[in-house]
Parts: structure tokens; sequence; C-alpha cells
């Protein structure tokens, strides 16, 4: 059992170095929209597309977008010289509202806007956690528009050349016949958001964190460790019980040295005696 523990212990130490190893080599995103009190971002928001139905406050480390009314939305005005940089998108949310889905719709290459840009990012309704959702441009803007928007089926992403600027709906749910009819919103629904990130490869995707996902990656390993440890102090003094009721049942060293030796000088004596017989006869 010690040994397991000690295994497990170096285990999370382990796991902590590679954590503290993935901290210290960070992609950098093609494009980042990073929200948050110290964040510049709403100096680019609505310039392209003024927000509808949709109010955001920055607190902490993440912005909360309230919905106003149905079909919450507002364009980032950021834009990026090659889609290819951006085919990999990483969202952190937590998702207050009863809407499924982010939906982005990228202008690209000079285009307006139409059911055929539209892309969703899938997030868990009604949740009490954050979680990060990472998604590959190219399927899934050809699974939403084949599922939900008005137009001739896609077999290729609509995501092509240059992207001008991104409208940002923050919110997205499908109407009670399970129909898109602009995400319907009710006032008063929240999503919080820490960042939404691109990136050119799933892996850059996947190595990226926030400081404050960074913060509590390092807080749920630190509590790894901790109970680990605690688990092994646990164990301790079970181990010194048992090696009590071993040293009860085994013989004292003493005890079994004095046993031999009187064994010893019994066959000793027996045969001194049968000599002095032997003899006198």
């Amino acid at each position: 059992m010690k040994k397991a523990i000690g295994f497990s212990v170096i285990i999370c130490i382990f796991l902590s170095a590679l954590t503290l190893g993935a901290f210290a080599n960070d992609p950098t995103p093609s494009l980042l929209w990073d929200f948050g009190e110290d964040s510049d971002i709403e100096q680019f928001m609505g310039g392209r597309a003024a927000a509808n139905a949709v109010t955001w406050e920055a607190q902490d480390f993440y912005h909360i977008f309230t919905a106003t009314g149905n079909d919450p939305y507002v364009s980032i005005d950021l834009s990026v010289p090659d889609v290819n940089q951006i085919w990999w998108v990483k969202a952190r949310v937590l998702n207050k509202s009863y809407a499924s889905a982010i939906e982005l719709f990228g202008s690209t290459s000079g285009r307006g806007l139409t059911g055929s840009e539209c892309t969703h990012i899938p997030i868990t309704p009604n949740s009490n956690e954050w979680e990060t959702v990472i998604i590959y441009i190219p399927d899934a803007n050809v699974e939403t528009v084949n599922n939900y928007k008005s137009v001739a089926p896609l077999t290729e992403t609509y995501w092509e050349g240059t992207v001008d600027w991104i409208r940002l709906d923050p919110m997205w749910s499908e109407n009670p016949e399970g129909l898109d009819t602009g995400g319907d919103m009710v006032p008063g629904e929240e999503i919080y958001i820490d960042y939404i990130a691109f990136f050119p490869t799933k892996e850059e995707a996947e190595a990226y964190m926030s400081p404050a996902e960074k913060a509590a990656a390092e807080e749920a390993a630190a509590a790894t460790d901790e109970q680990a440890a605690e688990e092994a102090a646990v164990e301790q003094p079970e181990e010194a019980a048992q090696a009590e009721d071993i040293a009860e049942t085994t013989p004292a060293p003493q005890t079994a040295d004095f046993i031999s030796l009187t064994f010893a000088a019994g066959l000793f004596a027996a045969g001194v005696a049968f000599e002095l017989i032997r003899k006198k006869r």
C-alpha cells in the first residue's frame, strides 16, 4: 500500500510538472477575442454590425452578454488576411442561458452575411461550470448550414480567402419546432465569455489557455496533490498498526535464541548421561 501511495504522489507531481510545462509554451492565437475588464475588445465591437438585442458588461476576466430580445448579435471588427490561419476555434464560456450554441458569421473575401457563412459552436445550456469547446470551422460550417439554414446544401465551407470581420451571436437556440428563426432568446438570458480564440491547427487550439484557465488548472492540480498527501497520511497509521500486530504474533529474536540454546543444552546433557551409563556398563 505504501508503495502504491508513493507512486500516486509521484504521478501527481509529474502531471503538475507537465501542466506547468504546457503553460510555459502557450501558442499565440491567430485571432483572439479576449474579454474581461482589462481587455480592449470593446473598441472593435459593433462597427460593421451594430448590436442587436444584446448588451454586455466587462467583469473580472470575462464579459457578461445579456439578451434583450430575439436574435442577439454584434460584430467583432478584426480581420485576418488568410482564413487558413483560423480553421480551429476554441471558446471558454459559462452558459447560464438555455442557448445551445454560439453562432459565428464570417464575412470572408468581401461578401455580405448570409446563412452560408454561419457556424455553430455547441455549448451546454443552463450550466454552472466553465467549459471549453473546440470546433473545426470547415466541418462545423457545412454541418450548421445543412441543418438549419434555408440555402442549397453545402459540400464545402464558405469560410475562404480573407476574413474581413466576424459577427458574434453569443446565444442561439432553435425554436420549439426545432427550426432556426434567428436564435429564439428571451430578455434576461445570460452567457459569460472568457475568450474565443482562432488557430491554424488543432494542437495549438488544445494547448492554448487563458490566464483564468491556467489559474483554475493550477488550483485543480494543487487540490489533487493535497488529496494524495492526505490519503498517504491516513494510511500511515494503519500500516503502523499492522506492523504492531505482526510484532505481537512473531517471537522476539531473544526468545527464539533462548529456546534454541535450551534445546541444545538438553541434547548435550542427554548425550553426557548416555556416555556415563555406557562406560559403567
